[in-house]
């Protein structure tokens, strides 16, 4: 007799359907496939296929690369399994054999759709397949689901536009990479989201370099009230005209004047009195964790990303940790208590919160594929923790607390004249109900609104402020601050603020329709991270006391690159091929398609004449092992004497040259000015220091000839220090 297979994406979920389908008691350790009541669960561990390399198409495009053999196009590009998944996919294909029907499990996303069906067409699988959307892992939600199943064949085009996505993307990289990296002399890589990721940090590091400060104006009217013990200071607020079109006032003139006319005189002004409610900030999704826990402790967001997965791998603590909503179902509502009653247990604290109180966080309509990240009912005291672990458990714990915190209230006295040119305000703001913010002090980000203005409280109606002072006060426009990984994350979740096309924008923006946090946006919660961090590991960003700045040849080779395929507009002008393709409109190919004839626009004329050479990596010295440049790249330095190469599994193997790398020490990144002067043969002094059993300490830390760092103590640390080696 043969059973239903249930093909899920991830184990984890193949575990939790398992559990609500199959009638049998599953741990997070029980193996799959998993078998009861009929069904037969086994899971995917993410895209089981992968496309194959060009050169197994047609052997031109193998190495060495070749201008001549471009463009790479591969119609329908064929498939293999991954490396290390081919037990898997032989696994689901004998399962395949017995089965009455196929029920697809994948995400209910088109990422999703596409990774099981392109196994179960890599499989030759021509029997019926049904489609389940599983939106959490709670057992009844799954149970229900599964009474809603629909015909796959009925879903399968949203798995064609992830399809031609993928290809896409493989051809442009490939294409637009080769193209660079022969006409330019070093290894520079192109990609659809890299390349403008990379263009905000260029373009943010340009405005900071080429700002000149402007001096502007600002002027505030001060006099006493007869209704207020203290003086009452009023801000003026330019009218448009005034203005001309600018954001700030940047000719004295009209102020002086307007001080000249208002200074000893009284006016009368109006009250109005209002409410001001402050709601805890939602739940986390994967971007806004990333990019608080840059706020707050400094993390980069590869970090913070491998904390939440070893969250819930290790500890079971949280639900699925690449989410890219804030928002949860009604049946969260329900198991808040017992949930958040564990969650306490493993911090060792409590809270009173409110249970009957329904959070804006829990709205069914804004759940997207995902739900927001939330702590799991896991017995994972933060003990068990490392102290980087506690720390973003902690805040994913109080983040969801929140929601059954009341909202904090301000009583607003805002007091206003007006004038010719102008308005004038003065706002008071009282506290009335801390609410949350009684608990969690640190939630919440304060605004220039929300700055103590030391006004004194008046009540609503006429009054008169007699006397008047005015003062003119003479300020600077400051550059923009450099973006840390934090801020970066933010701005490719939103980076259609910068396209200046407007119906350009507008595509980007309706491509993050529902998806609440993302406003127009490049990449996906669970790439942004990885990105980053190849951009730096291929000498383009570097990271520094928590600022990302773009490295020269980052600078060189970005102003080099074709206007049509460095921007935004790349991924909008996609999206509406693939809107197409996943509403039938179009072929799988037709993405393809327009990225290379996009290719061929250019292919002839970028990059001629120009050449940026490995050099352009900053020398810092001579190798102390071979007399070689030593080079930076990301934050290590080394022998430019020494070439990696690419191995199968995706590392890389040092073929040749001496191997001096420098890194940091115990800790502590060194900067360009330190490596330089190690290479030069001088003593650098560090503060800040860890030993390995975590105690601080300051040295001095000098290069040996044979490429190690020593350590020079005055007063020799307690502990075991981490020596540094090549």
């Amino acid at each position: 007799m043969g059973y239903k297979l249930v093909i899920a994406e991830k184990p984890m979920l193949g575990r939790d359907i398992a559990r609500a389908m199959c009638g049998r008691k599953v741990s997070e350790t029980t193996p799959l496939p998993i078998s009861g009541n009929g069904y037969t669960v086994v899971a995917c561990a993410g895209h089981l296929l992968e496309l194959v390399e060009p050169e197994h198409v047609d052997r031109k495009w193998g190495e060495p690369w070749s201008i001549d053999a471009l463009p790479i196009l591969i119609p329908d590009w064929p498939k293999q399994p991954a490396k290390g998944k081919d037990d898997l996919v032989e696994r689901i294909r004998g399962l395949l054999d017995d089965a009455d029907c196929v029920i697809h499990a994948g995400d209910p996303d088109d990422e999703g759709q596409l990774i099981v069906d392109e196994l179960l067409d890599y499989l030759g699988y021509k029997g019926e397949v049904l489609r389940v959307y599983v939106n959490d892992n709670i057992e009844k939600n799954i149970r229900k689901a599964f009474e809603h199943l629909v015909p796959n064949g009925e879903c399968r085009n949203a798995g064609r536009a992830a399809y031609a996505r993928q290809m896409a993307d493989a051809c442009f990289g490939m294409n637009e990479t080769r193209l660079a990296t022969k006409r330019l002399g070093g290894r520079f890589t192109v990609g659809r989201v890299q390349t403008p990721t990379l263009g905000l940090v260029v373009n943010r590091d340009e405005e900071i370099e080429h700002h000149v400060s402007r001096k502007y104006y600002e002027l505030t009217a001060t006099g006493g009230c007869t209704d207020a013990q203290e003086p009452v200071t009023f801000r003026f607020k330019p009218g448009k005209e005034l203005l001309d079109g600018e954001t700030r006032l940047f000719d004295r003139e009209p102020l002086d004047a307007l001080k000249g006319r208002l200074d000893g005189t009284d006016t009368g002004f109006n009250t109005a009195l209002s409410e001001k409610v402050e709601n805890p900030p939602l739940p986390y999704n994967l971007t806004v964790l990333l990019s608080d826990m840059s706020r707050r402790y400094g993390f980069t967001a590869a970090k913070t990303q491998q904390i939440t997965q070893d969250l819930r791998d290790k500890y079971k603590a949280i639900t699925y940790n690449r989410s890219d909503s804030q928002y949860l179902k009604e049946e969260h509502h329900t198991q808040a208590p017992t949930v958040l009653a564990q969650a306490m247990r493993n911090l060792s604290v409590s809270w009173k919160l409110d249970y009957t109180i329904h959070s804006k966080a829990f709205n069914e309509k804004n759940v997207t594929a995902h739900h927001g990240i939330i702590p799991q009912e896991a017995d994972a005291p933060v003990s068990k923790m490392t102290k980087d672990e506690a720390k973003v458990y902690t805040a994913i714990v109080e983040r969801y607390a929140m929601q059954f915190l009341s909202p904090a209230r301000y009583d607003v006295s805002t007091s206003t004249f007006t004038t010719e040119e102008g308005s004038f305000t003065a706002v008071c703001k009282r506290l009335k109900d801390a609410g949350f913010k009684a608990t969690f002090g640190h939630a919440g980000e304060e605004n220039e609104e929300d700055a103590p203005t030391g006004n004194p409280w008046l009540g609503e109606g006429d009054h008169t402020l007699t006397g008047i002072s005015c003062t003119v006060t003479e300020k600077e426009t400051t550059p923009p601050k450099p973006y840390t990984e934090g801020t970066l994350i933010a701005d490719m979740a939103s980076i259609a603020k910068y396209v200046k096309d407007p119906e350009t924008k507008a595509i980007l923006k309706r491509k993050d329709d529902g998806k609440k946090g993302e406003h127009g946006g490049i990449g996906t919660t669970a790439t942004r991270a990885e990105i980053i961090e190849k951009l730096k590991q291929r000498g383009f960003l570097d990271e520094t006391g928590g600022k990302v700045r773009s490295t020269e040849k980052a600078r060189a080779f970005y102003r080099l690159l074709p206007p049509e395929i460095r921007g935004a507009d790349v991924t909008a002008r996609w999206w509406l091929i693939q809107q197409d393709i996943a509403d039938g409109r179009a072929n799988v190919n037709s993405l393809q398609d327009n990225v290379v004839n996009v290719f061929r626009q250019h292919m002839d004329t970028a990059y001629q004449g120009a050449h940026i050479a490995s050099g352009s990596h900053p020398v810092v010295g001579k190798c102390p092992m071979c007399g070689q440049d030593v080079v930076k790249t990301g934050s290590i330095y080394a022998c430019s004497s020494n070439k990696n190469e690419k191995q199968e599994d995706g590392t890389w193997k040092q073929i040749s040259g001496c191997g001096f790398k420098l890194f940091g020490f115990c800790g502590k990144k060194l900067s360009e000015k330190q490596a330089s002067a190690l290479l030069s043969g001088k003593q650098v002094p560090l503060k800040g220091c860890k030993s390995k059993a975590g105690k601080t300490f300051d040295c001095k830390i000098r290069l040996e000839k044979d490429g190690d760092l020593e350590p020079i103590f005055d007063n020799k640390p307690k502990g075991k220090y981490n020596k540094a080696r090549r």
